[in-house]
């Protein structure tokens, strides 16, 4: 039942295998330790982080001691596949990939999964051809990735367990955000790059200034940033980093790509600028690198999830021509708390929005 775990999906403790000394992946790591070992300096909300005990299915638990962050694997039965992820870190069951002729089998075995493990929240990356389906199990449509399979959208039905999670208190706020956002002009030309500053894809040299970066931005984050060993086998598969170096060749701009080569999408994430270097267009210029390095390659399209709450980073996305495509209530834990994020998303091959 379990398969390979992808590395932005991976079941995370202290004790990591390590990696290829030939590439000089210790020195790298060892480095970065200076910085800490754990990936954020606040716990999850509601999770302990150290021991772990999860229910696989009936009669199978195991317990994980260390620093879990989440444990992928695939479901294969009568009717239906389906992959999914156990989020513990951020209190959810993430749908990743699914084939079904059996939908009501496949969506119980799922919301029995999410029962048994406590988790609050289950969402799907559902097709068009069957996300309706979704809304008789009591789902409800949060948002469209459009072009996400393919160029063809995708739809986010989310199933809330608790009252807690499903409700926010920031709701009208984010909404009048976007309003906001929506009677500006995208017509946008940022600072040129302070001298001396370079934009370059990372390398496993910069891993150690990352790390110190990403510590001093996040309180807690989705996914194990802080991790040096986590950053190092990323770069290694499937996401792009791109810097911003001052002319010291510190880094003190971030983001990334994290690539599906199989549906030609990539999320773009990780963003983060040190304070002191805020308010230069720093962002702006590594996310519009990216998107250029994306189109290059062939993706058909690039979206990101944004904090609901912040308006300087739904200006830049909104900027760079991105069209605003819901919002996922409560969705994962940033800064010591879950946290609303918009969905925001290109078409990196067709002419940007008017505005």
């Amino acid at each position: 039942m379990s398969n390979p775990i992808s590395p932005k999906e991976v079941a995370l403790h202290q004790d990591l295998t390590p990696i290829d000394d030939a590439i000089g992946a210790d020195e790298v790591i060892g480095e970065a330790m200076q910085y800490g070992e754990l990936w954020c300096t606040q716990p999850s909300k509601k999770k302990r982080m150290g021991l772990a005990q999860l229910t696989l299915d009936k009669g199978v638990k195991t317990q994980v001691i260390g620093h879990l962050y989440g444990l992928d694997f695939h479901i294969e039965a009568e009717g239906y596949k389906v992959r999914v992820f156990f989020d513990h870190y951020n209190d959810r069951l993430k749908i990743l990939d699914y084939e079904a002729s059996d939908y009501r089998a496949m969506v119980e075995r799922v919301n029995w999964l999410a029962a048994e493990n406590d988790f609050e929240k289950i969402f799907w990356k559902a097709a068009e051809k069957d996300w309706r389906k979704f809304l008789t199990f009591g789902y409800q449509l949060e948002g469209i990735l459009k072009y996400y399979f393919e160029g063809k959208d995708a739809y986010v039905m989310s199933k809330f367990r608790t009252t807690e999670r499903v409700q926010s208190d920031d709701l009208i706020a984010e909404c009048e955000l976007i309003e906001q956002l929506m009677g500006r002009s995208r017509v946008y030309t940022p600072p040129a790059l302070p001298a001396g500053y370079r934009i370059c894809m990372a390398s496993s040299k910069h891993i150690p200034q990352l790390v110190a970066l990403y510590r001093r931005i996040f309180q807690t984050y989705p996914s194990p940033l802080t991790h040096p060993d986590y950053i190092f086998q990323t770069m290694e598969r499937d996401v792009l980093y791109q810097v911003v170096l001052n002319e010291a060749g510190d880094v003190v701009s971030a983001a990334s790509a994290e690539l599906d080569e199989k549906n030609r999408n990539a999320e773009l994430t990780d963003c983060a600028t040190a304070e002191s270097e805020r308010g230069q267009g720093l962002m702006f210029h590594i996310l519009q690198s990216l998107e250029a390095e994306l189109a290059r390659r062939n993706f058909v399209a690039a979206y990101t999830l944004a904090r609901a709450t912040s308006f300087g980073m739904n200006l830049v996305f909104y900027r760079l021509g991105h069209e605003f495509c819901g919002r996922l209530i409560n969705n994962c834990d940033i800064y010591g708390q879950f946290e609303d994020m918009n969905i925001w998303v290109k078409h990196l091959h067709q002419p940007l929005p008017p505005g």
